[in-house]
Formats: structure tokens, sequence, C-alpha cells
């Protein structure tokens, strides 16, 4: 069976790496240093969350960000590759696969994010599962 082009996208996505920002990008981020994930370590993160919790996105890049040694976690980075698990997640279904990850425990701002697989409702349903209600 090929993979879904979500799954394709992941598999073929670069390693993470670490970067020096200097100038207008370094006062922006706030941040001398940045790491930009590879959705591996997106779904070691999410993975990390346990039953019946939640982590803000937030969270999770500072975590990563501490673990490589980088002021902060690329955002727009770690956004696209949540998303793109969640889709995954959603086509794969319970085959294994490291980006089989239970993504409706991140919450964005601490909000439900309407732009994942089913929207709020869905992601609502499946924190409800789990004894968390938003």
């Amino acid at each position: 069976m090929p993979p879904t082009p979500v799954l394709h996208k992941l598999q073929i996505a670069p390693a993470g790496s670490f970067h020096v920002l200097e100038g207008a990008k370094a006062i922006k981020l706030r941040a001398r240093t940045m790491y930009i994930p590879s959705p591996l370590d997106i779904a070691t993160a999410i993975q990390a969350i346990p039953y019946g919790h939640t982590r803000s996105l937030r969270d999770l890049r500072h975590d990563i960000a501490v673990a490589h040694h980088a002021d902060i976690t690329c955002p727009s980075r770690s956004t696209l590759y949540w998303k793109w698990l969640a889709q995954a997640t959603v086509e794969l279904g319970d085959a294994p696969s490291p980006f089989v990850v239970p993504w409706w425990r991140v919450l964005k701002d601490g909000k439900l994010n309407p732009q994942l697989p089913g929207g709020i409702a869905a992601q609502r349903a499946l924190l409800q599962q789990e004894g968390i209600s938003l």
C-alpha cells in the first residue's frame, strides 16, 4: 500500500536542525538560537503526553528547545507538523507507525484547534473519551 500524501510529506521532511539567529530575526523571535524540529521530534513529544492529560503546543515547543539546547523551537514548523501528524493518524488508524500520535491531547493556547481533522467537535470528543472536558 503506497503512503498517503501526508504520510509521504512526513517521511521526506528534513531532520531537525539547530540555527543561530541574527539581526532582525533574533530580535523578532527574542531568541539567539532556534531548533527547527523534525516530524519525529513533534511526534515523540506528543506521544509522551499521558492518557487523560493535555499539553499546550507552546509547552511542547519549550521542551523540544531545551532538549536541543536552543532558546526556542520553530513555531510554524511545529504547528505544521502537528497538523500533518493529526491527519496521518486519522488516515492510518491503528496501523503501526511512528507518526500515529494522540494529537488531540495538544492544545493551542489552551484551546481546541478547528484546523485539525474533524474540527473542534472531533478533538473535544476524543478528549472527552479520556475524561477531559474543555
